[in-house]
C-alpha cells in the first residue's frame, strides 16, 4: 500500500544519499595522480554521524568537482594565482547550513590537501543546533592516513 511504498522512498533515499562521487584509497590517490603534470587541491571529507547522509557538492573556480560523501575525496587542477573552493549541501538537507569558500593561492608546485566536515555548537532533541560546513587544510601525512585506513 502507500505507506509501505513512502517508507521504501524514504529508506532508498536515506542510504543512497549517503555515497558521492568522491574517490576512496590511497591507491586510487596514487593512481589519479601519479601521471599529473600539474599542482592539485585534494579535498577529503571524514566519516561523521552528525550530518552523515549529507552530499557536499565541490567546486573549484567556478567548476564542479563533483560530489563528496563520508570518506571520500575529490581532485581538482590547481589554478596559478588564486584560486577559489566552494562546499555546499543540496537539496532540502542544505536548508539552514552554510555554503563556505575558501580562497587560496597557488604558491609552490605541490599539492595543496583540505579536510571538510561540519561543527556544531551543541545538541538538542532536534539534532545538531547551528550547524556549520568547516574547511581546514592539513598536511600530505595527514591525510595519507586518513585514507589509507580505509
Amino acid at each position: 500500500n502507500v505507506k509501505n511504498f513512502i517508507l521504501i522512498g524514504l529508506i532508498s533515499f536515506t542510504f543512497v544519499g549517503c555515497a558521492g562521487s568522491g574517490l576512496k584509497t590511497y591507491g586510487e590517490y596514487i593512481f589519479a595522480t601519479k601521471n599529473s603534470e600539474y599542482s592539485n587541491v585534494v579535498i577529503y571529507r571524514p566519516s561523521a554521524f552528525v550530518g552523515g547522509g549529507t552530499i557536499f557538492t565541490v567546486t573549484l573556480n567556478g567548476l564542479e568537482l563533483g560530489k563528496l560523501g563520508n570518506n571520500e575525496f575529490i581532485i581538482g587542477e590547481i589554478q596559478d594565482g588564486r584560486n577559489y573552493l566552494n562546499i555546499k549541501v543540496g537539496g532540502i538537507q542544505g536548508v539552514g547550513i552554510n555554503k563556505l569558500g575558501k580562497s587560496f593561492k597557488k604558491t609552490t608546485n605541490s599539492n595543496i590537501y583540505f579536510q571538510v566536515s561540519y561543527t556544531y555548537d551543541s545538541m538538542n532533541t532536534f539534532g545538531p543546533v547551528n550547524l556549520k560546513i568547516v574547511i581546514n587544510e592539513i598536511p600530505f601525512n595527514q591525510f595519507r592516513a586518513l585514507v589509507s585506513k580505509q
